[in-house]
């Protein structure tokens, strides 16, 4: 046999070997190749939204509210929240997510957390929300949205940072 005919077969039995490897890492995309994406390939795929209200504007109610719109079906599956400076009101001061369809405005959607977490917590510790047990608040169709939901007054709150994990349904 021709030697460069044995590397080609070589090379395309490697090739199918990887192809039904299931420990081969996903590769990377740039961004630049977003048109190029099978999302019907993303299924059972996690993906990771963040948002940071930086700096003092997490003291003002108005700069909360629709941070994202969801591009396909998907569940809520974990809520991380991380404040660099906590609220000093004497009241309660909390944050939770909301789903948004439709028309429906912020602060009028379905809580998908089962509590609201405390923008009074300690500074600079990351608490975990616990998700609602009503599993379509937490189920995402194309075109609803995301939404932070604060309450109480917010003096002093400082570097309000979420990080809301999805699943691809």
């Amino acid at each position: 046999m021709d030697p460069i005919q044995q590397q080609i077969d070589n090379l395309k039995n490697e090739i199918e070997r990887l192809k039904n490897d299931k420990l081969t890492f996903d590769h990377q995309h740039t961004g630049l190749d977003f048109s190029r994406v099978v999302w019907d390939n993303i299924s059972t795929k996690k993906l990771y939204i963040h948002h940071t209200l930086y700096g003092a504007n997490a003291a003002t109610a108005a700069n909360y509210g629709t941070f994202f719109i969801v591009p396909f079906a998907c569940v809520v599956n974990g809520f991380k929240e991380i404040h660099q400076v906590a609220g000093s009101d004497a009241g309660a001061v909390t944050l939770t997510l909301e789903k948004l369809t439709g028309t429906t405005a912020p602060d009028s959607g379905a809580v998908v957390l089962s509590a609201a977490l405390s923008l009074k917590a300690t500074a600079n510790t990351l608490q975990e929300g616990v998700m609602t047990i009503t599993n379509a608040d937490r189920t995402l169709a194309k075109d609803d949205r995301l939404c932070l939901k604060d309450a109480g007054t917010l003096t002093n709150v400082s570097n309000v940072s979420v990080l809301i994990e999805l699943i691809v349904l």
